[in-house]
């Protein structure tokens, strides 16, 4: 009877609970409309009620400040109160964590995608395009789809999955949902649209910040991928000349493994924004956004078996006593 007690409570820890996440998440067949992502429409429709075009913009800017916190408060304590009404913790960390997970998702985008580019349907690659990204999608041609792609899966893959994971493992279920909750509303009160630059400046300082750490750790593992030394040298650029730090070091260092160049400009409602040039030598084509998925599952893998691994060796540890 201890020997099963001690075995559920080891079970019960953040790394099997996420070892089994991050599997669980791969496996379930969950619909698109149960996913976070579900609620960026309401989150925008959110801020079209707080943020209106004819406000002052000190009213535009203390409605960023407290629209966060109207979110994030009432999501946080339904959290806790349902983590201690639940009859296992770590049953309700584990299900609310591959809820939080969005990995799968992302090759069920470029598998959308992939045929139309193949067949040179642009305007309907531009369509499907449209919905996950916030540039102007209408003049775009092959290649700035699938460098809009590219971005898109490296970013999004950053906010959804590593950061989500990396904040669990450091701070538990609550640290998850905040994390995920602040890319949710970094994407729908986008600060690279005119009307959210001031609105959205605190959600996007906030999810930057958060995402520095996560970034550098995912970085440094890309440094062992084919193409590391020119990952890391890029980083460092990256880091340096993007918006986000983090982001824009993860950004490089995919790009400079793979030797494809991403960043530039593009247009954000009608007007013309400059980005940093990132990566390597070569023009994105056809193939990046695949090169680019498949990158980030090694990626993902391995940070999977080393969760499983370090699992395995404190269960081992343990039972040998």
């Amino acid at each position: 009877m201890y020997h099963s007690e001690a075995l559920w409570t080891l079970l019960s820890q953040p790394l099997p609970i996420a070892v089994c996440a991050i599997a669980l998440e791969w496996l379930l067949p969950l619909p698109a409309g149960f996913r976070p992502s579900a609620l960026v429409p309401a989150l925008e429709q959110l801020a079209r009620k707080v943020n209106r075009p004819g406000h002052h913009t000190t009213q535009q800017w203390l409605a960023g400040l407290l629209t966060p916190l109207v979110v994030l408060i009432p999501a946080l304590a339904a959290c806790w109160a349902l983590r201690n009404l639940s009859l296992s913790e770590g049953l309700f960390d584990l299900l609310l964590l591959v809820w939080l997970l969005e990995l799968k998702p992302l090759g069920q985008q470029v598998s959308a995608l992939r045929p139309l580019l193949r067949q040179d349907k642009l305007p309907l690659a531009r369509l499907q395009l449209a919905p996950l990204v916030r540039r102007e999608t209408r003049q775009l041609s092959l290649m700035g789809i699938c460098k809009a792609v590219s971005e898109s899966l490296i970013l999004r893959w950053s906010g959804q999955w590593a950061a989500v994971l990396f904040w669990y493992l450091l701070a538990g279920i609550e640290a998850a949902l905040c994390m995920r909750l602040l890319q949710l509303m970094n994407q729908a009160f986008s600060v690279k649209l005119q009307r959210n630059r001031l609105f959205g400046e605190i959600s996007c300082r906030l999810y930057g910040l958060l995402c520095v750490v996560p970034a550098a750790v995912c970085v440094l593992l890309l440094g062992g991928f084919p193409g590391g030394g020119r990952a890391l040298t890029q980083a460092w650029r990256g880091a340096a000349h993007w918006p986000s730090r983090g982001q824009g070091a993860l950004l490089a260092a995919v790009a400079g493994g793979l030797n494809v160049r991403l960043g530039g400009p593009r247009f954000y409602d009608e007007h013309k924004q400059r980005f940093a040039v990132l990566g390597g030598q070569q023009e994105p084509d056809v193939t990046t956004p695949r090169r680019v998925l498949s990158r980030l599952q090694a990626l993902s893998l391995v940070c999977w078996l080393a969760l499983a691994l370090c699992s395995g060796l404190n269960l081992y540890v343990h039972l040998a006593r």
